[in-house]
């Protein structure tokens, strides 16, 4: 009981001495204050460059679906394009052969069952 006590007791006096500041001088840690400082400098530049990182590569994702909606768009366009092309050469041959074919004035309607 006295043991739990003694540990306890250790426990509080050092969270107090962590909250204080003290908490590296009790533990004579101040010749290596500054690889301690260092250490943590390097810490905090590696959480930040992966940081950048993480930013640019959301940059780079946002770009490449921006890049896959414009392909799209583009072969839509194209097909769009070859279509009606391929309509008004086909409505010249159709004059040309003196038939009465047209192109319809109404959009089809699609049946689905």
């Amino acid at each position: 009981m006295q043991k739990l006590k003694r540990i306890g007791k250790a426990l509080v006096n050092s969270l107090f001495a962590i909250w204080r500041g003290e908490f590296l001088l009790r533990l004579r840690a101040g010749r290596f204050l500054a690889h301690i400082l260092y250490t943590f400098l390097l810490f905090g530049g590696i959480i930040w460059v992966s940081l950048m990182i993480d930013t640019s590569m959301n940059k780079v994702e946002k770009n490449y679906a921006r890049i896959n909606e414009l392909k799209m768009e583009q072969s839509l366009l194209r097909i769009d394009l070859t279509r009606t092309e391929s309509r008004t050469a086909v409505a010249r041959r159709l004059e040309g052969m003196g038939s009465p074919l047209r192109e319809p004035e109404k959009n089809i309607t699609e049946v689905t069952l």
